[in-house]
């Protein structure tokens, strides 16, 4: 099975290929999941080097019958390669390929970040507004914690799975986005200290603000204000089944299908072809503006939090993700122009291996490499 995987990313990849060596004009691809390829700074025959080494890399670290994963690399916009290997689902044998859709899990926290930027520009919210403001029935820390605070990861809100557990509602009950509130609301404590602590009740907070000042939930919001503008082909609909979306293994290799469907720090559905796209945004976007970086807060290891966005020393821009057996890694190149996508159905899938080969492959290593996951 994955023989036709691969095969399918390497079909987009000698047409990506073929396009970059001939083409003088921008090409649309007769595809609805297209991208417009427009330039590569490789000559032609670099180019087919790096995407004999791609698919090579996708070959050796996916294997042929266990969940499988996707890539893509994006260079200013443009998707100039994407692969695919291992299997969408055990069961039937199919195979993840190049439009196969994911989980991006943690990766979302950007979206639901730049929707309440997006709202503070037009003057509608102020990051330095506590969240009682737009949330109703929380505890005394409603009053203290701000947006910024939620935003960075500096509010001390532990993590809601710890009051779902205690009612026992594990991964696999049912949760939607009322009863994971309701399990923030019943977190009368912050946890000792101060600075960051990453804690996925920040952003199921952030988009219920974005819900009670846009008079949008989150998921059509960002459909409205992002994702259609753009042209891009993702959804939040987090355990989404669909003939199209790989199915979520654990350790084990058992289905591990999620009951929490609670959004803002996960949910969107895509695959690594548009989350390359998106990347473009930081170097050249419109909807990405410079406050992302505005108020970023020192985490590990010399990393900066920004608007659900590692920064790196370096300056390269990082976030991986994992919700389940979906796990995924999401990197930009210092100087904005590569961005690197990485998605896969199996916990114990080797995504920063994946991550590491392409870096290698079509940035300097030195300059781009794969982070190795902090907070998820």
């Amino acid at each position: 099975m994955r023989s036709r995987a691969i095969a399918s990313g390497l079909l987009l990849s000698v047409v990506f290929a073929m396009l970059v060596g001939c083409a003088a004009a921008p090409v649309v691809a007769p595809t609805p999941r297209a991208v417009l390829l427009t330039r590569a700074r490789a000559i032609p025959g670099q180019f087919a080097e790096r995407v004999r080494a791609s698919a090579q890399s996708i070959v050796a670290l996916v294997p042929s019958t266990a969940p499988g994963c996707s890539a893509a690399v994006a260079h200013d916009g443009s998707v100039i390669w994407a692969g695919a290997g291992g299997l969408a689902d055990l069961a039937t044998g199919s195979p993840d390929t190049i439009t196969t859709r994911f989980d991006i899990a943690s990766i979302s926290k950007q979206f639901t970040a730049t929707a309440i930027l997006m709202l503070q520009r037009e003057r509608r919210l102020s990051l330095a507004d506590p969240i009682a403001d737009y949330v109703d029935g929380l505890p005394d820390w409603g009053r203290v914690v701000t947006l910024d605070q939620l935003m960075h990861h500096t509010s001390r809100i532990p993590d809601y799975w710890v009051k779902l557990d205690d009612v026992g509602i594990g991964f696999t009950q049912a949760a939607d986005q009322q009863t994971t509130l309701d399990a923030i609301r019943r977190e009368t404590r912050l946890e000792p200290g101060e600075g960051f602590l990453y804690s996925n009740s920040n952003y199921v907070l952030l988009a219920e603000v974005v819900g009670r000042v846009s008079g949008l939930p989150l998921p059509q919001f960002l459909a409205a204000n992002i994702f259609t503008p753009l042209g891009l082909d993702m959804v939040v609909a987090p355990t989404l089944h669909a003939p199209d979306i790989a199915l979520s293994y654990d350790d084990d290799l058992q289905l591990q299908e999620a009951g929490w469907t609670s959004y803002g720090h996960t949910g969107v559905i895509t695959t690594p072809s548009e989350l390359a796209r998106w990347g473009d945004q930081y170097r050249a976007g419109t909807i990405i503006g410079d406050d992302f970086a505005v108020g970023a807060v020192a985490g590990d290891d010399g990393q900066r939090y920004a608007a659900g966005m590692d920064i790196e020393p370096d300056g390269r821009l990082t976030h991986t993700g994992r919700m389940g057996g979906f796990v995924s890694d999401f990197a930009v190149s210092a100087d904005r122009h590569t961005v690197i996508a990485v998605m896969c159905n199996g916990h114990t899938s080797d995504r920063f291996g994946i991550a590491d080969a392409l870096a290698s492959i079509w940035d300097p290593p030195t300059e781009f490499r794969a982070v190795r996951p902090r907070w998820e």
